[in-house]
């Protein structure tokens, strides 16, 4: 704990410049507030790509050449009968070019059965001509549609890639530009397209597609700020039904503002946009403000009932609360901190918002409270303290935590932590990142997205996609037949997995050309031995259906292609079995001049952001509980202190792991941040009981009696901050997003751990333990020497593993524990 001098020091500058602090913190608040403003709470998709990962630098290097992974998928379905009459086609033509107008689109990337790209090869003559299928406008009469049916069943990669295999149905893809999208616009282009192509009664219309999904999550705003705004009022009745005073309501309201403005202001500075899925957090962590704050005003009434006196009271609340708070608010943001371990933008930014709002906690309540305090009247006497129902709740409840922490009840707390441990190790094997498809994991089955989704994936080849590069060291190694077959093999090889339905690149089209050359015998679909047939197939291509519809498969020198698997579903098994796949045949079939490159598409976006997570996330939890166990020891000085008051937080790993695998929870980029932000906040509980504990031992020298006073007061004050955090995560239950509501759950869940944790293990474990605090300094310096040292050295050599770590320090307490008890035995004989 720091030294009482430094402490004392600290407040009575506080008070005796308050006017200058209040001066300082005025012009900081309005520097900060100015650029709240300037804060966006949208998304942006280059904030989800690992900017170092291989699969993102190929994405980068080729986007502008071969296209934008983000497709936006629109189908076009027929109520009655099929799409191949008059009317249904004029209708997906309209749909067409209303989603070539939409902002943000790649106007070279878009495709349907009506787009002037999707060309009908035929031979006339002696001349092969590529006309577009609907040509040379759209159908007036029956006759005209006549050819367009032909054409879908004459040419590669039309059926069932754009028009189902029954025809009922057509589908419009298009790709977005990340940096140019508008979510706002796109989803209010798309619900305006689906009333006006659904007015005439004949037809329904699915929309899908990564940028659909983020539309349909932009488009909850409204509701966003409605759970926001109901989670405020009812915080705000919380407040009053506890301290039953104006003052109690508005300075715990007024920290909690102040670190918001703060934060959001920080976040306008630095240009950080907030992700809509991350509010649930931001929500959270205002919250832990409001708890803090009322921590201090709990005791500091505490004080003042005793002292009666006001700026003694101040004196002797802050002293106490000093160390804890600080410790707590630390371990809170540094442990948040370290999710920026990731190379993703989006937990990078969301590690450094959160973070530094955890740590203006230290300005709006530890530093800006006494002052306050100073400034405002004393609490008056209440006479009916204690004798309202509010009082006698808590009272009831604290007496409990107080008789389940001796005697054998203990055991049975310590015991329940047990299971909870082992069953959450148990089913935490089981959970892996990306096993959902992510429209699944942000929305509901039922939800009109995935709805469209499913049918792309009933009616089409699929609607996820994987691009493999196919990369030249020379100009026209295309042409060349080995590099044709080997791409040939690798597409019919990828087809053999279980989710494809379908493939396409450039020897799809090759094979069908060098048909027509053989009056169109189907045993002549075949790529050529001979390099100069294959010339005459791609300088027919080029001079017929130009270089620019072909820029989906080739570039213009015919140096790099690709070839696209089209997925009907995906899960982690298939994302990484995919890749596994791919690498196993580039391994095994080198071309020489050409090289196979992983991977593009949407499928490989999720396989270089499930890498990323996975790494990171494990490094985040070595990191946080290396963080929060030094910043424990420093403030204790004894391990078993460090362990006790982590063992919570330990547990509460794993148990998170195994709540999300046994609700379905999926993990990915969106949910693991926030369950990590929900580990590592809940360890303030245990540093507020804990310092309460050690402060009582200090006065009565007994540890049964420092338990008694600590949960009578200090847990009153959990009991209230743990219900005020659950309110402000327990209204997204109700959210209509199925991962909003999600993560509330296993938010609320494992708050309601913390405190558990913090109002029953750690008593118990103190009581059964009786540690000895603080140890002698020579004592705490072999026992850093035991364990930072081998942490150093796991750390530097890359071996660094929570379970050695935490073998190490379990060995080092047991020594400790038995150092003393011994010598709390030599000091009750000695009496």
């Amino acid at each position: 704990m720091l030294p009482r001098s430094w402490m004392e020091a600290y407040i009575n500058f506080l008070l005796k410049f308050r006017w200058y602090v209040l001066v300082v913190l005025t012009l900081a608040t309005l520097f900060l507030g100015f650029h709240v403003a300037k804060m966006q709470v949208q998304p942006n998709f280059f904030d989800f790509y690992p900017p170092t990962h291989e699969y993102i630098q190929l994405y980068q290097e080729y986007r502008r050449m071969f296209g934008t992974a983000n497709i936006l998928s629109v189908v076009i379905e027929a109520k009655e009968g099929d799409i191949f009459n008059v009317h249904s086609i004029n209708q997906i033509d309209k749909a067409t070019r209303y989603v070539l107008e939409t902002a943000g689109v790649n106007p070279y990337q878009i495709l349907s059965l009506t787009h002037p790209k999707m060309r009908n090869i035929q031979i006339s003559g002696a001349a092969i001509t590529a006309y577009p299928i609907m040509y040379p406008a759209p159908p007036q009469t029956a006759d005209d549609v006549k050819p367009i049916k032909k054409a879908v069943y004459t040419n590669e990669g039309v059926h069932r890639f754009y028009v189902a295999e029954d025809n009922t149905s057509a589908l419009i893809t298009a790709g977005f530009w990340e940096e140019g999208i508008d979510f706002e616009n796109l989803f209010s282009r798309m619900e305006t397209l689906k009333a006006e192509i659904e007015a005439d009664g004949q037809h329904r219309v699915y929309v899908t597609g990564f940028p659909m999904l983020y539309a349909w999550v932009f488009s909850y705003k409204n509701a966003i700020l409605f759970v926001i705004g109901l989670t405020t009022l009812v915080i705000l009745g919380m407040l009053w039904f506890y301290f039953r005073t104006f003052t109690g309501v508005w300075v715990p309201l007024f920290s909690g503002l102040l670190s918001s403005v703060w934060a959001l202001g920080f976040a306008g500075y630095f240009g950080f946009n907030i992700d809509p899925l991350v509010l649930v957090v931001l929500v959270l962590i205002t919250a832990r403000a409001l708890s803090h704050s009322v921590q201090s005003m709990e005791r500091y009434h505490e004080e003042y009932r005793r002292l009666q006196d006001k700026q003694e009271a101040i004196m002797s609340s802050y002293l106490s609360l000093f160390s804890p708070a600080l410790v707590s608010i630390a371990s809170d943001g540094l442990a948040i901190l370290t999710l920026a371990v990731a190379h993703i933008p989006l937990i990078q930014k969301l590690a450094y918002v959160s973070s530094f709002w955890i740590f203006t906690i230290s300005i709006s309540v530890v530093t800006l409270h006494p002052i306050i305090l100073y400034f405002i009247p004393p609490p008056p006497h209440d006479p009916k303290s204690g004798q309202r129902f509010s009082d006698k709740l808590y009272t009831t409840i604290n007496r409990f935590m107080v008789k389940i922490s001796y005697g054998g009840y203990r055991w049975g707390v310590i015991g329940s932590f047990s299971v909870a441990l082992l069953g959450g190790m148990f089913y935490a094997q089981f959970l892996k990142i990306g096993d959902v498809s992510i429209g699944k994991a942000l929305l509901y089955d039922t939800h009109e997205y995935n709805v469209s989704y499913d049918k792309v994936n009933d009616q089409f080849v699929g609607a996820s996609r994987l691009i493999v590069i196919a990369e030249g060291q020379r100009e026209g190694v295309i042409k060349d037949p080995e590099a044709l077959l080997t791409l040939e093999k690798f597409q019919r090889y990828m087809q053999e997995q279980e989710m494809v339905g379908g493939s396409i690149s450039i020897t799809t089209w090759a094979r069908r050309l060098y048909q027509l050359f053989q009056l169109g015998i189907p045993k002549w679909a075949i790529i050529p031995n001979n390099p100069r047939d294959v010339g005459n197939i791609f300088y027919q291509f080029l001079n017929t259906v130009g270089s620019d519809d072909l820029d989906r498969f080739i570039d213009k020198t015919s140096t790099n292609a690709t070839v696209t698997i089209y997925y009907k579903d995906y899960n982690h098994a298939t994302v990484t079995g995919s890749i596994a796949m791919a690498e196993e045949f580039i391994y095994n079939n080198p071309v020489e001049d050409l090289n196979f490159r992983l991977a593009g598409g949407l499928l490989g976006i999720l396989a270089a952001i499930n890498d990323e997570v996975e790494w990171s996330y494990k490094w985040n939890l070595i990191l946080v509980m290396v963080t929060v166990f030094t910043l424990s020891m420093l403030t204790y000085a004894s391990v078993v202190g460090a362990l006790i008051v982590m063992i919570p937080s330990i547990v509460a790993q794993p148990l998170s792991e195994g709540l999300m695998y046994a609700m379905g929870i999926d993990a990915n980029i969106n949910s693991l941040p926030v369950a990590a932000v929900g580990i590592g906040i809940g360890i303030d509980y245990g540093y507020y009981v804990l310092s309460r504990i050690v402060e009582e031992y200090q006065k009565f020298g007994d540890h049964d009696r420092a338990i008694e006073e600590a949960l009578m007061t200090t847990g009153r004050a959990i009991m209230f901050t743990g219900t005020t955090l659950t309110v402000s995560v327990i209204f997204w239950i109700f959210f209509p997003m199925k991962f909003q509501s999600e993560m509330a759950v296993l938010l609320t869940l494992l708050l309601f751990f913390h405190v558990v944790g913090a109002l029953a293990f750690i008593p118990g474990t103190v009581s059964l333990l009786k540690p000895r605090f603080p140890l002698p300094n020579k004592v705490m310096l072999v026992i850093l020497a035991c364990i930072g040292i081998p942490s150093a050295v796991l750390v530097y050599t890359d071996y660094a593993d929570l379970l050695s770590l935490g073998i190490l320090a379990l060995v080092v307490a047991i020594g400790e524990h038995m150092w003393s008890t011994r010598h709390n035995i030599g000091m009750e004989l000695r009496a």
